[in-house]
C-alpha cells in the first residue's frame, strides 16, 4: 500500500468517526507533512522502534505546545516498553500534568475488564457462561428467560442499547441513571430487538447485567468484586470504578472536551462503562491478561475468538468476549477495545501476529482527534503494517 493510499484510507476512516471534516483534513495535513514513511521491508525492529519514538515525540510535542487537554501512550514491542509517554494537562488550572499514573475514564475499554471477571468466576466454576441470565438475576423479564450469560458477553441478547437509543424527549429523566434504576425501567418495557442467540447487536445494556450477575455470585457489589479479584492482587493502584470514592492522591484528568456530558447527562451506569484507570494499570492488567495470570489462557482463547460470523458495527468486526476482533478475511490475531466517554477517548489493542500492545488515554474529546489519528497511524506503520 502506497503513502497517498493509506493517508486517504485513514482520512475515510477518521471521517466515518467524526462528523466533522475539517479536524479530518486537520489531521491528513499533519501526516502528509511528514513524508518520511518507515523504510518497512528493510527496517529493523530497533529502527522501526526509533522512527516511531521520534514521530510520537513531535506529536506529543505539538499537544504540549497548547498548554490544555492532553494523553497518554504506552507501547510495547516483543514483550518490552518501547514506548509510554504523555502531554498535556489533566488539570489547566492547577497546571498538573498528564504522566502515567493519571487516573481517566475507560468509558467502554471498561469492558473488557467486566468480561473478564465474569470469565474469571466460570473459570473458578461459580457459575456457568451457559447459565440463564435469570439464573442470577430473577427479577428480569419473563421474556428473557432464554438469555444466557454468553449472549450477553457477545452481544447476542437482543437487548435495545440504553445509551444510543434514548429518546431525546425525555433524555432529562435518564440523568443520574444507575444500574438499578435501570434494570427496573426494563421491568417496565421488556421488548427486545431480537430473539436471544439469533442475531448480533452491540449493545452497552448488556453489560449492565453483566455488573449485576457479577455482583450477585460475588455477593457484594461489582465494585468489590473487581477490586477483590483484579485490581488488588494486580497492584491496579489508580483503578477504582465509579461508585467508588476517589482514591487517596488521585490525579484525574479532567473533562475538556467542547462536549462534556452524553446526550447532556451524566450515567453512573457500570459494567459497560464506570471503570477509571492510569496507562500504568491498564498496562499492567493487559500483561497478565495475556500472561494467565487472570483467567486461564484458554479462556483468554475463547474470549478473543468470535461468537459469530455476524459484524457487529459498520467496519464489520465480529466480537469475541469483551473485544472486538478483526473482519472475515481480515488478518487474524488481534483484539481490541475503544472507547468515547463525555470528554475521554480511549483504546486498548493487541496484535498477537506483530508481537505489539498499545494504549491510548485522552481527555481533550474532538479537540485532540487529529494528534490521536496521527498516533494511531505511526504505530500502526511502525509495528503492524511492515511485513
Amino acid at each position: 500500500m502506497n503513502t497517498i493510499t493509506v493517508l486517504l484510507y485513514y482520512l475515510y476512516k477518521c471521517i466515518r468517526r467524526t462528523t466533522s471534516y475539517a479536524l479530518c483534513f486537520t489531521f491528513l495535513v499533519s501526516v502528509s507533512g511528514c513524508t518520511s514513511i518507515v523504510p518497512q521491508q528493510a527496517a529493523s525492529k530497533d529502527e522501526r522502534i526509533a522512527f516511531f519514538r521520534t514521530k510520537a515525540d513531535k506529536v506529543l510535542q505539538k499537544i504540549d505546545s497548547k498548554h490544555g487537554p492532553g494523553l497518554v501512550v504506552w507501547v510495547e514491542v516483543d514483550g518490552k516498553v518501547a514506548y509510554n509517554k504523555s502531554a498535556g494537562f489533566a488539570n489547566k488550572i492547577k497546571t498538573l500534568p498528564i504522566d502515567e499514573n493519571t487516573v481517566f475514564k475507560l468509558a467502554s475499554v471498561s469492558k473488557p475488564l467486566t468480561a473478564t471477571v465474569v470469565l474469571q468466576l466460570a473459570d473458578a466454576g461459580l457459575l456457568n457462561i451457559e447459565d440463564p441470565a435469570t439464573k442470577w438475576l430473577s427479577d428480569l423479564p419473563s421474556d428473557w428467560s432464554n438469555m444466557t450469560v454468553k449472549d450477553l458477553l457477545t452481544h447476542r441478547s437482543g437487548i435495545p442499547d440504553y445509551i444510543k437509543r434514548i429518546d431525546i424527549s425525555k433524555v432529562h429523566e435518564l440523568d443520574g441513571l444507575t444500574n438499578l434504576q435501570l434494570l427496573e425501567r426494563w421491568k417496565n418495557d421488556p421488548r427486545l430487538n431480537f430473539s436471544p442467540g439469533t442475531d448480533v447487536e452491540y449493545s452497552n445494556s448488556n453489560y449492565v447485567l453483566l455488573a449485576e450477575i457479577v455482583a450477585k455470585v460475588c455477593n457484594t457489589s461489582f465494585a468489590k468484586c473487581l477490586r477483590q479479584r483484579m485490581f488488588t492482587p494486580l497492584g491496579m493502584n489508580h483503578t477504582r470504578t465509579e461508585s467508588e470514592a476517589a482514591i487517596s492522591g488521585e490525579t484525574l484528568a479532567l473533562n475538556y472536551a467542547e462536549n462534556t456530558l452524553t446526550n447532556g447527562i451524566t450515567l453512573f451506569t457500570e459494567g459497560p462503562i464506570g471503570i477509571s484507570s492510569s496507562v500504568s494499570d491498564a498496562a499492567k492488567w493487559l500483561q497478565a491478561y495475556q500472561a494467565g495470570k487472570i483467567i486461564s489462557k484458554e479462556t483468554v482463547d475463547l474470549m478473543t475468538t468470535p461468537a459469530s460470523p455476524i459484524p457487529v458495527n459498520e467496519s464489520l468486526e465480529r466480537y469475541g468476549m469483551g473485544w472486538f476482533l478483526p473482519a472475515v478475511n481480515s488478518p487474524q490475531g488481534s483484539y481490541a477495545h475503544s472507547g468515547q466517554q463525555d470528554g475521554y477517548r480511549t483504546l486498548i489493542r493487541a496484535n498477537l501476529m506483530k508481537n505489539v500492545n498499545y494504549i491510548i488515554l485522552s481527555n481533550g474529546g474532538d479537540l485532540l482527534e487529529p494528534e490521536r489519528n496521527e498516533l494511531w497511524y505511526w504505530i500502526q506503520q511502525s509495528f503492524e503494517k511492515f511485513p
